[in-house]
This record gives C-alpha cells, sequence and structure tokens, in this order.
C-alpha cells in the first residue's frame, strides 16, 4: 500500500493499492498489511497517523510540531543521539508518495515512531510541552491496549493454576503423570480455548501441545517397562549367581566321619 500526502501533511491519505514499502533501520524491509486513516489529537496539533495491525505510527514531523520543535531534524538528532534505546517496534522508515509542485508526486523516506517510540523520544525532549506529551502517550497507550483483541479474552493463568492437585508440601515435581494426571489443571488448554473464543486459529499449537502429550504419556509406559525389566534383572542375576558357584559332593576325610557326604553322598539319578 503505498501512503499518499498533502503538502502539509504526511500521512493525511491513504490510496487504496497494494503495498508500502517499509524499511527497518536494523533489519532491511518490511512490508505493512494495512494502512488507516485516522486522526489523534493532542492539544492544538493533530496527528494523522498510520495505523498498522492495530499499532499507530506518528511521522516526524508532526510529533516535531506536539513538542514545538522549530525543525523536524530536531526529531531525527533526538533519535540519532539515542538510536540504541529504540527497538524496532518503536520506529522505522516509511517510503511515502507525497503530492508536490503541480500535482507531482514524488517518493520520500519519513521516520515515523510508534506511541511508545514517540513517548520515548518525548522522554528526551526539553521543550515546555515535552512532559504533557509523555502524560497524553502514556494514555493514548491505554487505550490502545484495552482496544487490543488480545485484551478481551481471559488470559490469566497464574502458577497457581499449574498446582498439583495432590501437593503435600510446600514444593512439588512437575512430572509426566502430573502432567497427564486429569484431576489437574490444563492452564496450556485452557488458555488454547480462550484464544479460540476470540476468533484465533491455534489448531499449529494445539497439534504440538497433545503430541507432546503423546511423548509423555510415551515415556511413562517406558518407565513402567524398564521397573518391569529392572526386576527380572533382577531375579536372572540371582539365577546367574546362583548357578555360577562350583559344587560337588562335600566328603569328610578325616575323623571318625571319614569316609561320609555331608548330607549324603548324592545317589545317581537323573531327578
Amino acid at each position: 500500500m503505498t501512503l499518499l500526502s498533502s503538502k502539509n501533511g504526511e500521512a493525511r491519505k491513504c490510496a487504496n493499492t497494494s503495498r508500502a514499502s517499509i524499511e527497518n533501520n536494523r533489519e532491511g524491509n518490511i512490508d505493512m498489511n494495512t494502512v488507516a486513516n485516522y486522526e489523534l489529537k493532542f492539544q492544538s496539533t493533530t496527528f494523522h497517523p498510520v495505523v498498522d495491525g492495530g499499532h499507530i505510527w506518528l511521522t516526524s514531523t508532526e510529533l516535531s510540531k506536539a513538542l514545538e520543535y522549530a525543525d523536524v531534524k530536531s526529531i531525527t538528532k533526538l533519535y540519532s543521539r539515542n538510536k540504541e534505546e529504540f527497538t524496532q517496534a518503536m520506529s522505522m522508515v516509511v517510503s511515502m508518495t507525497t503530492n508536490g509542485i503541480n500535482n507531482s508526486l514524488r517518493t520520500k523516506k519519513v521516520r515515523v515512531f510508534s506511541i511508545r517510540g514517540a513517548h520515548l523520544i518525548a522522554m528526551f525532549a526539553e521543550t515546555p510541552k515535552a512532559k504533557q506529551f509523555r502524560r497524553w502517550a502514556l494514555d493514548v497507550l491505554d487505550k490502545e491496549v484495552h482496544a487490543s483483541p488480545i485484551a478481551m479474552g481471559n488470559y490469566h493463568f497464574p502458577a497457581e493454576t499449574a498446582d498439583p492437585h495432590d501437593r503435600k508440601f510446600a514444593n512439588a515435581w512437575m512430572t509426566p503423570r502430573v502432567i497427564l494426571d486429569e484431576k489437574n489443571r490444563a492452564p496450556e488448554l485452557e488458555l488454547l480455548e480462550e484464544l479460540e473464543k476470540d476468533g484465533y486459529d491455534v489448531i499449529g499449537a494445539k497439534i504440538r501441545i497433545h503430541a507432546m502429550y503423546g511423548i509423555t504419556k510415551q515415556f511413562i509406559e517406558m518407565q513402567n517397562e524398564l521397573s518391569l525389566a529392572r526386576r527380572l534383572m533382577g531375579s536372572l542375576s540371582e539365577v546367574i549367581n546362583n548357578q555360577t558357584v562350583e559344587r560337588g559332593a562335600n566328603v569328610s576325610f578325616s575323623g571318625k566321619n571319614i569316609g561320609s557326604a555331608i548330607g549324603g553322598l548324592p545317589k545317581r539319578k537323573l531327578n
């Protein structure tokens, strides 16, 4: 999707064409899937942000006006001096098509900031508006989180949800038997159910989790068979020890019992 802007605003129009070219400053190119026209107001400054995947991106030009900088280069300098503190989700460079002289189209690269990135810029800014802007940005972030689909479901699964039902001490072994015991909660499955309710396709995660259950069950079966083998090997070991000791007739060759065998002389018979 190609971004269009007028002379006075960099993100005021969005052409409904194929894609926007976005260049991330750290890892090559990123394509935008959706761009929406949206207005956001901070005091006397009206932002016309790009909305991509539910996230808001503000242009450097409008950000500089909101912070009352005379020149957009001030924002660029703040970013350049502190760029190691910005993640890839906080700032990127967008190739934008703008209306120039006589409605001629020209492409230029513009740095944009997420609301979190704009908040960080305001942390470095020393203008009178910076403090108020930071408070405003946090309010926008709160609204953005509550409006996100991820905030709709019940995704609260603290440590207690993995607590074995028959735990006797402060700690417990999370063994294969604990994982497969149906008396215990399975927060991993509960989470998948909540995500499915909110419209997420979780079949890939479900396949892997149930495959792990199968592997865990196979491990328990292997332990049982090895325990049986150990018992059999113990009996076999006793037989081997008994039958590898050399024996015969224990005959006395001195004293009054000379010529007699302790326990009697063995008889010549097969059984």
